[in-house]
């Protein structure tokens, strides 16, 4: 879905996220590479992109320097002819606030981010809080229906699709 239909897909794996980011385990995940993303996951402004995601070993190809950051503490720069392919991620200065994942970690988050460089050559997703605006994490599938913003939702290796926009999906 993410690289045939250029959906987001809500991944909720384990509990809630509490403390340092769960990294990737309550997030949106959604193809980087369209400009009008960051409007459809957080409707944010044109300036204010989400946040780039990437496997480790692949982060230096994209960014400088490209080091492990898995709680997005550090300024990474695109590298350049990256950022028209990845626009939904990129600051207007030309940075990002990328969050690495390893993939030794073998989480949903890293399976699905291999699978989709496989499949589209782009080893960066964008990246969000599986929330509402203000309001806490995703705790179930329910949760995740109710906000609206794509109709598939990963949970606990289920891929669950809404067929209309009030449906809470089975999985």
């Amino acid at each position: 879905m993410l690289h045939t239909e250029g959906e987001p897909v809500v991944v909720l794996s384990g509990r809630a996220e509490l403390g340092p980011r769960a990294l990737g385990n309550r997030s949106v995940l959604a193809p980087a590479t369209d400009p009008a993303m960051k409007d459809r996951l957080k409707g944010r402004a044109g300036y204010r992109p989400v946040a780039p995601v990437c496997l480790t070993p692949h982060a230096p190809k994209v960014f400088t320097p490209g080091t492990r950051d898995p709680y997005m503490l550090f300024e990474h720069r695109l590298r350049p002819g990256r950022a028209d392919r990845i626009p939904a991620v990129v600051h207007l200065d030309g940075t990002a606030r990328l969050q690495t994942i390893d993939p030794s970690q073998h989480t949903a988050a890293a399976r699905i981010l291999s699978a989709y460089e496989e499949l589209s050559g782009v080893p960066v997703l964008c990246n969000t809080s599986a929330n509402h605006n203000g309001r806490g994490f995703f705790p179930d599938v329910a949760s995740a229906a109710e906000w609206g913003g794509t109709r598939y939702i990963w949970s606990e290796g289920k891929l669950c699709t809404r067929t209309s926009p009030a449906e809470v999906p089975p999985c």
